[in-house]
């Protein structure tokens, strides 16, 4: 036989109801005249515990902009300089989940070049789900607390769904861009990416995009980006 619950009690005996969920914040912050006889170190605590459970205060950054603008570098420094712990989501990690038989098939991803200078990349329903299913799984972290920033990249109505997935929590999408020059002789530095990438997503990636911020990497450092970024919201 299972033994009853007893209710949990407050500091002057009163009962409280056992809340599921987040719920249990209004009850929780009712506790404020409680809270005062605690020592500092536990408010500042309870206080933190509270914001971690809170959606309004989890806070996501998704950066977009094309192949070698920088985006990882500046994810890489918000982590390094904001006050608050955010974890790195990669549109790239998500991509190395496709099998190998995916990639220069049409039903996953297609490099078409179209010169010597520039690739078009197409996404078929496997790539298409895989980063649906990336979008999704951003707003799961979200609900359990954790602050992100994202490095995307965007060809269609991605910036919609982050922002219809993501209303509940402090949202900020930010366009990172460079000239093309810049980018290009980026992509010849890393020899990891197939030249003509940035050329092909230049006009691409910001078409009809509104940001809560706009930056080009080209005239800064990634560390001073980040600073600025962390500033503007608060991070």
């Amino acid at each position: 036989m299972r033994a009853e619950k007893q209710p949990v009690r407050s500091g002057n005996g009163q009962a409280m109801r056992r809340t599921t969920g987040i719920g249990w914040l209004a009850e929780w912050r009712l506790l404020s005249d409680e809270l005062r006889h605690l020592p500092n170190s536990a408010i500042l605590l309870a206080m933190a515990f509270t914001e971690a459970f809170d959606p309004g205060q989890t806070q996501i950054i998704v950066l977009n902009g094309m192949s070698s603008v920088g985006k990882s570098s500046v994810a890489k420094a918000v982590q390094r300089i904001a006050q608050k712990p955010f974890l790195h989501v990669q549109m790239d990690d998500f991509l190395t989940m496709l099998p190998p038989r995916a990639i220069e098939h049409e039903d996953g991803l297609v490099f078409h070049r179209i010169d010597s200078k520039t690739i078009d990349v197409q996404s078929g329903p496997i790539v298409t789900r895989a980063l649906e299913g990336m979008r999704y799984a951003i707003a799961a972290m979200a609900e359990r607390g954790n602050h992100m920033v994202v490095d995307d990249v965007f060809f269609d109505s991605e910036d919609t769904e982050y922002r219809q997935l993501l209303r509940q929590f402090d949202f900020r999408l930010i366009g990172l861009f460079a000239p093309l020059n810049v980018v290009r002789n980026r992509e010849l530095a890393r020899g990891d990416r197939e030249i003509g990438l940035a050329k092909g997503q230049f006009e691409r990636v910001h078409k009809g995009r509104k940001y809560d911020l706009e930056v080009d990497t080209s005239q800064a450092p990634p560390d001073a980006i980040a600073r600025e970024i962390c500033e503007a919201f608060s991070l």
